[in-house]
């Protein structure tokens, strides 16, 4: 059996043995969004709008990770509303920025290693490169706003009676802080991770420092990882102002 075999049949018995019955949903919703990945590049394959394939993705991606995998409840539809919301706003200022910046496409080492192929893709390297973008900070926003509401429905629940609206926020924007100190510095060494193998290339290249941090492949990756960071610093502390919100609101209503 192969390394990958191994590693699969350990995680699954270690989601079965930790989440227990809710296990059959995490699984199946992870094999859903594998799916709905080989459904996403078939319909690139057909020549379909680039920019609606991906919000169509990411849509469905959070529907089932959201939706699927933790049913609907007050939590997953804030979570959602949230991450739909944002990303509409993302798109009206990144769309612009991205194709401002200029920092998709093949990079000069690696055209030299394209340069037998043919490179007549009838896909837009720009709108490719906020796919890239947005399909990567869809994943931090689903799993950030998804902890944050749940994190403030837990703070309010378990002291109802006793919280304002401005006690409720204070108390939710601290679990804010930490998640977003550990989510920023997973994307951080998610970008040292994968650049160390192009800093080794460029060395072995005897190229200057000074012409690796200009580089495009290297300020690429660092434009996401800045992007990613900032658009996770806007959303953890507006789904905290929704969530917190919301359920007062609904609190009231009930009274």
């Amino acid at each position: 059996m192969s390394v990958l075999g191994i590693l699969t049949i350990i995680f699954v018995l270690l989601t079965i043995f930790i989440t227990g019955k809710s296990s059959f949903y995490i699984l199946s919703g992870l094999f859903a969004n594998l799916l709905l990945f080989m459904m996403f590049l078939f319909w690139l394959h057909l020549g379909g709008s680039l920019y609606l394939v991906t919000l169509i993705y990411i849509l469905f991606n959070s529907l089932i990770t959201l939706i699927y995998v933790n049913g609907w409840n007050e939590k997953t539809k804030i979570s959602l509303y949230s991450i739909i919301f944002f990303l509409l706003l993302l798109g009206l200022i990144f769309i612009p920025l991205m194709q401002q910046i200029s920092v998709y496409g093949f990079t000069d080492f690696e055209l030299e290693e394209l340069s037998s192929m043919d490179l007549r893709i009838p896909i837009s390297f720009s709108e490719l490169s906020i796919s890239v973008l947005f399909i990567g900070v869809s994943g931090a926003l689903i799993d950030g706003s998804m902890s944050i509401a749940s994190g403030t429905f837990e703070l309010y629940h378990r002291r109802e009676k006793e919280l304002a609206f401005q006690d409720l926020l204070s108390s939710s924007l601290t679990v804010v802080r930490s998640i977003l100190n550990s989510t920023v510095n997973t994307l951080l060494f998610a970008f040292i991770s994968s650049a160390f193998i192009l800093i080794f290339w460029y060395q072995d290249l005897s190229i200057p420092w000074y012409e690796v941090i200009n580089s495009k492949a290297f300020v690429s990756e660092l434009t996401i990882i800045v992007l990613s960071g900032v658009s996770v610093s806007f959303i953890l502390p507006f789904t905290s102002l929704i969530t917190c919100w919301y359920m007062l609101k609904k609190s009231k209503k009930s009274d």
